[in-house]
């Protein structure tokens, strides 16, 4: 029986063939794009329309007015969310985030309601009075007016599209609410929060944030999206997995320490990290590189092949 060599097998006794790699190239393409489009149109993933300022506005009016209000008053989760964005500190989870700083600065009692508003005047001329009212007012006043706006919004009733709220001494921040509810129930309010003096605006910060917290979270919950729920990788009600190669970092977070951790997102993007450094130095790391041999895993896959091909040393002389 004759032994197999691999640098004398490979090189001398295959016969070559011309072959136009360009066609190969185009036709492979071809067929994947046509199976792409076919499969896409039978197991096609249901996609649902982005969560939008205007839809939100529309949908849940209370809600809108309840994360205006956090906006306002200090309380909402980009208020208090921190580095990037601000100086506070309910998302911040460890040195590092803090090191970094604010890059992103963001004022939501300014971007998202009083500016806004401030630009909505010029359609509703009633909305100059009640904004003059409330910026003149002592900071104090303000509070009250804000305190006894959210006791009587937690009563208030949703009517259509418009909220009524029982009679209280909340100054002039129910024409300001109100006004600010009709922006972004018209579709104007994405472009008066990413308002920029430049030519061209590509900066979409303000619009993408005013509805963090609450409205993405109750979205994702809905969607069975969160992190406890394998996120990521979960598809929408889908029986297979979404973007499997962001496994590892979701698995990750399913590790109870880290799970737990303040600093959840750094330990489980910095362990993914090492993971996939690990796997990718691994034929250069020694021990680690000679695992396949050991295993011998290759030899229980080509069994068959090497039952009828027994194995020659590379410098060993072909028979």
């Amino acid at each position: 029986m004759r032994h197999y060599h691999p640098q004398i097998d490979v090189t001398h006794r295959y016969r070559y063939v011309p072959a136009d790699f360009v066609k190969h190239l185009l036709s492979t393409t071809l067929v994947v794009a046509v199976l792409t489009a076919v499969l896409s149109g039978i197991f096609h993933e249901p996609v649902r329309p982005a969560l939008k300022i205007d839809t939100y506005a529309t949908t849940h009016p209370k809600d809108f007015l309840t994360v205006a209000l956090g906006d306002l008053n200090g309380t909402g989760a980009i208020a208090n969310y921190g580095p990037p964005y601000n100086h506070g500190t309910g998302a911040v989870q460890d040195f590092v985030q803090k090191w970094v700083g604010v890059i992103h600065p963001v004022y939501p009692r300014e971007d998202f309601v009083l500016q806004p508003l401030t630009y909505a005047a010029h359609l509703d001329p009633t909305l100059t009075p009640a904004l003059h009212r409330f910026t003149h007012a002592s900071a104090a006043q303000q509070t009250r007016w804000e305190q006894a706006f959210g006791a009587a919004l937690a009563h208030a009733r949703v009517q259509g599209r418009h909220v009524l709220l029982p009679a209280g001494t909340y100054g002039p921040l129910d024409v300001m609410m109100q006004g600010l509810l009709h922006l972004g129930q018209s579709g104007l309010m994405t472009g008066a929060l990413d308002r920029s003096p430049a030519d061209y605006q590509f900066d979409n910060q303000n619009s993408l944030l005013f509805l963090q917290g609450i409205p993405m979270h109750n979205a994702a919950t809905k969607l069975e999206l969160e992190g406890n729920q394998w996120g990521i990788i979960h598809e929408e009600r889908a029986p297979y997995p979404g973007p499997w190669w962001m496994t590892i970092v979701t698995a990750i977070y399913q590790v109870p320490f880290i799970a737990n951790a303040s600093a959840a997102d750094a330990l489980a993007l910095g362990g993914g990290m090492g993971v996939f450094l690990l796997l990718m130095f691994a034929p250069w790391l020694p021990g680690l590189n000679r695992l396949p041999r050991l295993l011998g895993v290759h030899r229980l896959i080509w069994r068959t092949y090497y039952a009828t091909h027994p194995t020659t040393p590379v410098d060993a002389p072909p028979s």
